[in-house]
């Protein structure tokens, strides 16, 4: 055994690459449906970790009882494969499984994780185990006794982290992005029967057990070659909008005959598809968050434009924070000089470039990158800055609106510049709106808060200096600017001595880096399915 121990460990370290291209490409999977919530990735993280803290536990026994290995850890190999393979057909099902679950626990948010810990344990459990076997097996396989344990376990641990690295490298920036899940998790599996026929193959007990993988292989295979999405549509950001009196069936096949498939990639900043709808309006789908252009959606995207235009006597410079599916950009092209846009993922771009209106972006600076990080690195000024990112449920996206942010992107404005905020109002309870308001208006004097009619969304309105017009006039001016043929009715909310009031108060908390309240107090709103 110890002239094996080189190739041991080069299997070893393969091994660990497998394990985590599984870790990632799961991760992705899953969090495309639970979402990329900090609940949902830490109830991955400890399904995923269970699995191999109880294979460990599993390895150690076994590898005392039993001589043969080497065998085992190809038998071990041979299951993560088979497995991974089945995950595929299991994380198509999800969402289904998901609205199921959703509809009957959500109102008890302990019962409803705790189910959904179930949920990715149907997917990830078994594999994981078998995966925290392999350690105990290989360090009793190439161990030369007690004297040189601590070399050996030290070896096998160097060898499986070293592969794991590549392997998580791998996933996240070469397979992901070039070939999707399914694709993606048959070069892992591919990888794990390499593993399992050489190692049964060197143990010299291969006869019995090699047509047995090859065959679990195939049949596996075959389940994820025809395994085929049904409902990407159903999310953990979607669920709480369908009707408990519409069945899963009908939801399908309804969403079957609406929508057709324009645009689909995996990025590593997340998953993008576009859809065309019978209408002709689009709806673009990045990590299971929905937006589009349907009739009901345009007055938020449109008066994200209109109303900082209309606040500003002549706004030269305009930046757009999140790009969607570029109705903010195209209204407000109409009347800024320059206009910016800065977007994190490069689908979203590449989608609306393809299939968004002709010349959507021509004359357009594109800048596909972290807006923080964007503002962070160019010192450039604006009249307006207007921000309409996805839902505040993950750090990504919540980290535009807190504190630290509204600071830099108040340093970004030129002087009586006008920072604009959209607000998810439905997903939002009184103190949510009180917290975000609060501290909009602890960085900017003057606050308009304004009410969509027709979705019933707020979007804030800020700055340092007075605005040069009343709201009754804003609102006249945005009747001007409207060239869009949809009816627009901002109605005001929220006027600026009262949000100078609101700010002054220290009984409502401030969404800061440091406590990012909203960002926990969005996912529960969504999970209970009830706020505004």
């Amino acid at each position: 055994m110890k002239d094996h121990t080189k190739i041991i460990l080069t299997a070893f370290g393969l091994s660990g690459a497998s394990a985590l291209i599984y870790e990632v490409v799961w991760t992705r999977a899953l969090s495309l449906v639970l979402g990329s919530t900090t609940y949902a990735l830490s109830t991955m993280l400890t399904t995923f970790m269970a699995g191999l803290a109880v294979g460990g536990y599993l390895g150690g026994r076994l590898s005392d009882k039993r001589t043969d290995h080497l065998r085992l850890f190809g038998l071990c190999e041979a299951g993560i494969g088979v497995f991974g393979l089945l995950a595929v057909p299991l994380i198509y099902a999800l969402p289904l499984a998901y609205l199921a679950i959703y509809r009957s626990f959500h109102l008890a948010p302990a019962v409803f994780l705790g189910v959904q810990f179930l949920l990715c344990g149907a997917i990830m459990f078994v594999p994981t185990a078998l995966m925290g076997i392999t350690f105990p097996l290989v360090s009793r396989a190439i161990s030369p006794g007690p004297n040189g344990l601590g070399t050996t376990v030290g070896n096998a641990y160097a060898a499986n982290t070293v592969g794991a690295i590549i392997g998580a490298f791998s996933a996240g920036f070469i397979l992901l992005p070039a070939l999707g899940i399914k694709a993606s998790s048959f070069v892992a599996a591919a990888l794990n029967l390499v593993l399992a026929l050489l190692l049964i193959g060197m143990s010299g007990r291969w006869r019995k057990s090699v047509p047995v993988i090859v065959l679990a292989f195939c049949l596996a295979g075959a389940a994820a070659v025809f395994a085929e999405e049904k409902a990407s549509f159903i999310t953990f950001y979607t669920a709480f909008r369908f009707p408990e009196t519409v069945s899963s069936r009908e939801l399908v096949e309804g969403n079957k005959d609406a929508h057709r498939l324009l645009y689909y990639r995996e990025h590593a900043e997340g998953a993008v598809r576009l859809y065309a709808e019978q209408d002709g309006s689009l709806i673009l789908q990045t990590g299971g968050k929905i937006e589009g252009t349907k009739r009901v959606e345009m007055p938020n995207t449109l008066l994200l434009a209109y109303l900082p235009l209309a606040s500003h006597p002549k706004a030269g410079r305009f930046l757009v924070v999140g790009l969607g599916v570029g109705v903010t950009v195209g209204a407000a092209k109409e009347y800024a000089r320059e206009v910016d846009v800065v977007e994190i993922n490069p689908g979203v771009v590449d989608a609306v470039r393809a299939f968004g209106p002709t010349g959507l972006l021509d004359g357009v600076n594109v800048f596909v990158d972290d807006a923080r990080q964007h503002l962070l690195l160019h010192e450039k000024k604006y009249d307006i800055i207007s921000s309409e990112p996805s839902y505040p449920t993950e750090a990504s996206v919540t980290n535009l609106f807190t504190r630290e942010f509204y600071l830099l992107a108040r340093d970004r404005l030129n002087p009586g510049g006008i920072y604009c905020q959209w607000l998810p109002y439905y997903l939002l309870r009184d103190e949510d709106m009180a917290m975000t308001a609060r501290t909009f208006g602890s960085v900017f004097d003057q606050v308009y808060v304004w009410k969509v009619g027709q979705t019933m969304d707020r979007i804030m309105v800020g700055s340092t200096a007075p605005f040069a017009y009343d709201h009754d006039e804003i609102v006249r001016r945005v009747q001007a600017l409207n060239r869009s043929g949809i009816v627009l009715q901002p109605e005001l909310s929220r006027e600026p001595a009262q949000i100078a009031e609101l700010a002054r108060r220290d009984d409502i908390p401030i969404n800061t880096d440091d406590r990012p309240l909203l960002e926990f107090h969005v996912v529960r709103n969504i999970i209970a399915g009830r706020a505004h």
